[in-house]
């Protein structure tokens, strides 16, 4: 059960990172942004890290290669029959760099303006089952909120956050207390900024038994492949 959780907030975490945007009355800044990602966007070679409680990934995505992402550290052989097959899953689910003004921002609702200054503004938004991948994480991409911060100079979003304002059950006899995801971007070659940090908090309990997890997913050292 731990493991369904795990696989539904990882793949909303995956999902979210490309797909992240406004619908409707998008603020003509954001739009500005999505443009010129969507002109510059480039496939690149990248290195790769997952640190969870229990295992530290280390990869290397190449968009020409086959398979896309291969595990560097620990060795293949050295992982478990359920290690495998998480990171392979993982691996299908990987299209490459993840922009954080996607062309996929279209999908998400109630965008507004929370605070702006001189540099920045920072809007609010509903998370929706079309803004996300995967069957579970849409099961409760409803449950969750989500606010972006927007560069003003050079149109571009620097940040992402989701969270779940109040507890929910995805699942029976599983009770979520606390999502919290945090996208943190930064300058590719191309000057647009992708999602080079993503810090996820999930707490809660299931059948009986709490669980607290953390994981850091990081992709780095862009380069052409």
């Amino acid at each position: 059960m731990f493991r369904i959780v795990r696989t539904a907030t990882v793949a909303l975490v995956v999902g979210f990172a490309a797909v992240a945007g406004a619908q409707g009355a998008a603020p003509a800044l954001l739009m500005s942004a999505v443009a010129a990602t969507q002109a510059a966007k480039t496939d690149y070679a990248f290195d790769f890290e997952l640190e969870t409680s229990k295992q530290t990934w280390r990869a290397r995505f190449d968009p020409r290669a086959n398979p896309r992402l291969r595990l560097v550290e620990p060795r293949r052989e050295a992982l478990s029959g359920d290690e495998r097959r998480a990171f392979d899953r993982l691996a299908e689910r990987m299209e490459g760099v993840s922009w954080c003004a996607s062309e996929t921002m279209g999908r998400v609702e109630a965008v507004r303006l929370v605070r702006e200054d001189d540099a920045a503004a920072v809007y609010a938004f509903q998370p929706t089952a079309e803004s996300v991948r995967g069957e579970q994480a849409r099961r409760f991409a409803d449950r969750l909120r989500g606010e972006l911060t927007l560069i003003k100079a050079n149109p571009d979003i620097s940040r992402i956050r989701l969270y779940a304002p109040q507890a929910f059950s995805p699942l029976p006899l599983v009770r979520v207390d606390e999502v919290n995801i945090t996208i943190s971007c930064q300058t590719a070659p191309n000057g647009r900024r992708y999602a080079a940090e993503t810090v996820t908090q999930l707490r809660g309990a299931a059948f009986g038994q709490s669980f607290n997890e953390r994981s850091v997913q990081r992709a780095r050292n862009l380069s052409a492949p």
